[in-house]
């Protein structure tokens, strides 16, 4: 069944729940916290992904925020790069204090499946995804995400990573095009309230990473939050979830994904 065909069923089922239940968020206050802090497993190890291998690449310059000093310089890095069976291949880069090949592909392969499991439109944007050591929280920007090894461990712990995944995917591939979109600026004056404290604290940054992983979910995995919260976020972001039908429904901009070396494993 195609997704808004889904959807229109998802969201009378949900309405019903919704005058049964009473729902258990006020229109205007946010159900979650955020998406990290979220108890639903959205994304998950045993979803199709499309990654297919990574290639070493050697070491090589590249430049790297890094937030555990706040500052951005050029590092030796460990580079590394991604193929998938959809959309172009992404440079995973380390930084050098993973000390060899072989840790720093244990690492980079960590974040691999998640990144196949995003949807096309998100993967395709991030053309650098950097990688240190320590517990800062993840960063994302046009065209890069940064992340850190600790961190992760514990949102591999939560069973999280591939929505933080995909939160960070959000700055690197559409914030620029989407952010500011009249049809998404008219979706947030619509719709009575944010799906999250966090969206809701920085309405102009983070409220469409934080709006796509509920919608993604009610979308493509309505079965995986119960009815009475599935009720409460349809009730503060349905002209949202639209706005993110669009998106997930755009097509990629590669005709075909480039062909993995012989080297690739």
């Amino acid at each position: 069944m195609p997704i808004l065909g889904r959807y229109v069923i998802a969201r009378g089922l949900l309405v019903a729940a919704c005058l049964m239940s009473g729902g258990a968020a006020q229109a205007g206050d946010p159900p979650f916290s955020s998406t990290a802090d979220t108890v639903f497993d959205i994304i998950r190890a045993e979803d199709t992904s499309d990654f297919l291998c990574l290639d070493y690449q050697g070491r090589e310059r590249r430049q790297m925020w890094d937030k555990r000093r706040d500052d951005e310089d050029d590092y030796d890095t460990f580079l590394f790069r991604a193929y998938f069976s959809a959309g172009p291949a992404i440079d995973i880069i380390l930084n050098p204090e993973f000390g060899t090949e072989e840790d720093a592909r244990a690492e980079a392969m960590r974040y691999t499946g998640g990144l196949g499991r995003l949807p096309l439109i998100l993967r395709e944007g991030i053309a650098q995804f950097g990688i240190h050591k320590g517990d800062r929280s993840f960063h994302g920007g046009p065209g890069k995400i940064f992340m850190y090894q600790d961190k992760a461990s514990l949102r591999i712990a939560q069973n999280k990573l591939e929505e933080s995944i995909l939160h960070e995917a959000v700055h690197a591939s559409i914030d620029a095009r989407w952010r500011d979109d009249p049809a998404w600026r008219a979706a947030q004056d619509a719709d009575p309230g944010f799906v999250t404290r966090y969206a809701a604290d920085n309405p102009e940054r983070e409220d469409l990473a934080e709006s796509i992983l509920f919608a993604l979910a009610l979308l493509r995995h309505p079965g995986r939050i119960p009815p009475v919260d599935s009720a409460d976020i349809l009730r503060v972001m349905p002209n949202r979830i639209d706005v993110v039908e669009t998106i997930l429904e755009t097509p990629g901009t590669v005709a075909q994904a480039p062909l993995p070396p012989d080297t690739c494993r």
